[in-house]
């Protein structure tokens, strides 16, 4: 399994992702610049966190103008797996992968630290090695991390099963319905606010996210196994 890495000005949490891929799970891993045109021979691509374009306009706003956009969007009608954490859950929702939208935290603040989740859906290719409605933990660092849309699309999200995570104990945004991360209804394209490739190793505070890689490299092994 071959895993794109995209790389925008101002992204600061694409090593992480490369890291926790490459370093921890031995997966094959590059950068892709957003100036590129073409994702052709990956099977999967990542959007990582960070403030793309300086978060200028809104979150995501400039980036879903970038070159490499209309291949990412050719990957998902594809079927294959497109990831965006933080600033790149952003960026899936202005280019319209993924519904909803990302505004200002409740608090008007950035907000850095460790929260509590439950996997909702256990049955993406993302988090099948979670058992379904365990509480995990990572971390988030988010200033427009509060998910809003119509009452008919959240609506539509709770009764697809396209909520794959959500906040426990403690909302720290002001998302509605305490939705942390959602998936499109094929269940390919998964974008949450919380950041999983900081939880893969036990000297970054815990593993929790770990087991997102690895379900993803799982599918891509059972893929090229059928």
């Amino acid at each position: 399994m071959k895993i794109a890495v995209i790389v925008f000005p101002g992204s600061n949490c694409d090593v992480d992702i490369y890291e926790a891929l490459h370093s921890v799970c031995g997966a094959q891993v590059e950068y892709v610049s957003h100036k590129a045109t073409s994702l052709t021979g990956f099977d999967a691509v990542m959007l990582p966190g960070g403030f793309s374009y300086g978060d200028y306009l809104r979150c995501g706003a400039i980036a879903r103008f970038a070159n490499i956009i209309p291949a990412i969007k050719k990957m998902a009608s594809e079927g294959k797996l497109v990831f965006g954490t933080c600033n790149g859950f952003q960026i899936l929702t202005e280019m319209g992968l993924l519904p909803g939208a990302l505004k200002q935290n409740d608090s008007m603040q950035f907000v850095c630290k460790p929260v509590s989740l439950t996997v909702e859906n256990n049955r993406t290719p993302f988090t099948s090695r979670y058992q379904q409605n365990v509480e995990i933990t990572l971390p988030i660092a988010h200033g427009d991390g509060s998910f809003y849309a119509d009452s008919a699309t959240i609506d539509k999200l709770e009764q697809n099963h396209q909520v794959v995570f959500r906040y426990a104990h403690e909302n720290p945004n002001g998302s509605l319905n305490d939705i942390a991360g959602i998936c499109n209804e094929r269940g390919n394209v998964l974008g949450m606010m919380p950041h999983p490739e900081r939880a893969v190793e036990e000297i970054l505070g815990g593993t929790d996210g770990l087991p997102l890689f690895k379900s993803l490299l799982d599918h891509g092994t059972v893929k090229a196994e059928a």
